[in-house]
Formats: C-alpha cells, structure tokens, sequence
C-alpha cells in the first residue's frame, strides 16, 4: 500500500513549514525547552539560595531568570525508581540541575550537589566533552560550534 496516496487518491500535501518566528524560539537540536513547566515554591526557594544575586525578596524575579536558564537544556537521565529526570541547564556561568517530575520542576541543584546522585539517573560515568555542552547551551543566541 502506498502511503503517500490518501484515501481519495490525490497526494497529500507537506505539513507546513514552522513559522520564522517558531524557529526562533526553538532550542537547537539535542536540546529541550522546559521554560513552561510548572515550577514548585520550593524549586524557586532553592534556585534563590543556591544562585540567585538579587535582593532575596525579588521572587517574581528569580522565578522569570530560572525560566530563562530552563529554554536551553539537555536530558542527563531518568531515575525509574521515582520517575524523575535531571535536566542540566546554565545559569551565568554555572551549572544548574533542574529535576523534574513530569513537567513539574521539583528542585534546583548545583552541579557538586548532582554530580554523587549520577548513577541514580542512569549515568555511571561523567558525561563526556562536557566543557562544550556547557558551552553550547550557554551560547543563547550565538550560532553552533
């Protein structure tokens, strides 16, 4: 049967191209966008005490910055013991991992906090080359390496 016949017999057309603006506000490819996932009181408790320079009472503040640093992520793995997964993300200059259950950001860790639990998220070993992630997804609007 071919698949490229719908049942009238006509061609299908292509699905339409993204818009230009769509392209715009998408990630490069191997990276993931979670700047709309809901975000716990205490994600963003723990985002203001761990990286956060403002005032401490600039909530709303800390809250959009974290949104920011979670449009540019890549995967680290996924705990099937409780379903979660490590999100690695750059905030300035540092390192950032955001853990996720389902699409609710459950809390922030530094990357010394994350680095002992690895195992736990699948992944026995650092992962490689990880001076370029870091800087690919700290790049922002740059063009790739």
């Amino acid at each position: 049967m071919d698949l490229n016949f719908a049942q009238s017999g006509q061609p299908q057309t292509a699905l339409p191209r993204p818009l230009a603006q769509d392209a715009v506000d998408r990630p490069p490819p191997g990276q993931r966008d979670y700047s709309a996932a809901r975000l716990t009181r205490h994600a963003i408790d723990r985002f203001i005490e761990r990286f956060w320079t403002g005032p401490p009472d600039e909530r709303v503040q800390a809250e959009s910055m974290l949104r920011q640093a979670l449009h540019r992520c890549r995967r680290l793995g996924r705990n099937p013991a409780s379903e979660a997964a490590a999100i690695l993300a750059v905030y300035g200059e540092r390192p950032l991992v955001a853990i996720f259950q389902n699409d609710t950001c459950t809390t922030v860790l530094t990357w010394p906090q994350f680095e002992p639990r690895l195992a736990d998220f699948g992944r026995p070993n650092l992962p490689r080359k990880r001076g370029r992630m870091l800087r690919r997804l700290g790049q922002g609007d740059a063009a790739p390496d």
